[in-house]
Parts: structure tokens; sequence; C-alpha cells
């Protein structure tokens, strides 16, 4: 009897080695704990020509070597169901020279109000799974496990309609001129309080003070602006005009309002 069973090892042996190899096909799923996250994707609500449109924005955490790497991607939606497809970094046809993350920006339209299934596929990573909600108030994304990319906000809280914001960048010399302007603007508009969070243009942290990051395309020292504008547009530009053409260079204003002008 052992004799017979003996004869049956080597055969037991080869069969469990075709099993080991067999498991390990290049086409299966890659599980969460096999994946570099190589991707951050963030929520924006774009505001132009009078219309506001959801965005996800992606980019590779690693910077690559033209400014203009892209990743080549889609966004499909059927419905409450979205799914988004990320593919690799792309080299462009002329490079410009330098070095920056490659980026994509997805536009999934304007969205009414609900729940929605978001999918995000990397290639043959496991697909990730979450809810975005949709409100009058903000957009909110409930992902628990991201695989092969990294969440920045969560949450994208909207800018209520009417609003003006930006900022005036200046020289020191010229701060009785900010000061004045402030008062000139505050004469065609009224306050406009925000909450805190991101608002995707700029972000209020806790201590209230708005935040535009890189966004902010001055080095001179700079003033946040919000308010709440209905009065006739042409007395803004006029207004933003007069302190242009007075102070030149040494004042900088940009604003922009929630229909996508930008001043």
């Amino acid at each position: 009897m052992l004799a017979r069973l003996h004869k049956w090892i080597p055969l037991l042996c080869v069969l469990l080695f075709w099993q080991a190899c067999n498991t390990d096909k290049t086409d299966a799923p890659v599980l969460d704990t096999e994946v570099e996250k190589e991707y951050e994707i963030d929520l924006w609500e774009n505001l132009a020509n009078n219309l506001r449109t959801f965005q996800i924005r992606v980019n590779t955490i690693k910077t690559q070597d033209c400014l203009n790497y892209y990743i080549e991607s889609s966004a499909n939606r059927n419905g409450n169901n979205i799914e988004i497809n990320l593919g690799r970094p792309q080299i462009p046809v002329l490079c410009e020279r330098g070095s920056a993350p490659a980026k994509s920006n997805l536009d999934l339209g304007s969205l009414s109000n609900g729940t929605y299934s978001l999918t995000v596929k990397l290639g043959q990573i496991v697909p990730s799974t979450g809810r975005l909600v949709v409100n009058n108030g903000s957009y909110f994304l409930s992902m628990p496990s991201p695989i092969g990319f990294r969440i920045l906000h969560n949450t994208l809280v909207r800018i209520p309609d009417n609003t003006i914001w930006g900022y005036i960048g200046y020289e020191l010399s010229a701060l009785p001129a900010v000061d004045q302007f402030l008062q000139d603007l505050a004469k065609i508009s009224q306050e406009q309080s925000l909450v805190k969070g991101y608002y995707g243009y700029f972000s209020i942290p806790d201590n209230g003070i708005m935040e535009f990051g890189a966004q902010a395309a001055t080095d001179r020292p700079i003033l946040p602006i919000v308010r709440r504008f209905q009065a006739n547009e042409k007395d803004l530009e006029n207004l933003i005009a007069t302190y242009r053409d007075k102070y030149g260079k040494d004042i900088y204003i940009h604003l922009r309002n929630t229909n996508g002008k930008e001043y």
C-alpha cells in the first residue's frame, strides 16, 4: 500500500506546481496592497458662459518631463451612474520645456441634485467605487478605499450665485489707493458671508481668510475680496478700469463672478 502511494507523489507535486503557476495571470485584477498611488483626484465646479458644470480633475503625483503631459482618460455618465477611466500619462507631440504633473479635466456637465454612483478604473486595477452626493450647497464624494489614487477634497462647496471674488495685489506705497478701492466697491456691492471649506477657485480655512494658493498670479501682497454683487455690471467694470488707469502697475485687480466672467 505504501509503495503504491509513493508512485503517486511525483504526479501530485506536478499538479500542485501547475495550479500555483496558473493563478498568476497577467489579466487578474491587481489588489490594493500591490498598487502605488500614482494619481490625485479633485472635485471642481467650472463656472463659464453662465453655466455650472461638474468636473473631475486628475493629475499625476510625480512630475513629468514636459509642462504639457496629459493623462489618457474618459468620463461616461448614464443616468445616475458615472464611470471614470484613467490611462497612462501621454507624451505630447511638442514638448513645452519644464517639469509638471500630467493632467486631465473630465467634464460631466450640469448635475441635478441627487446621489450618483461613481466608479474609477485604472487599467487592470480593481475598480474603486463610491457615491457622489449633489445638493444646492455642495458636492460630496464618499469613496472609502480609492485604489491607485488619492482624493484631495471630498467636499466641494458651491459658490453662491451673484458672488464676485478675487484679490487686489499692491505695492506698499499704494495702500491708500487699495483702501479707497475697497470703500468704492462697498458702495455698489454687499457683504457675502461664506462658510469655511474648499470652493475650487479658492478655500476658506478655519481663520476665515480666503486663500488662493498657486492661482494668485502675483508675487506682491494681496488682499482677498468676496462680495455679493447684483448692480449694473458696467458699474463694476468702470470702477476697476478707473483704478487701473490711475495707478497702473502699483495695483493689480483680479475679480471673477459666478457667470464665469473675469475682470
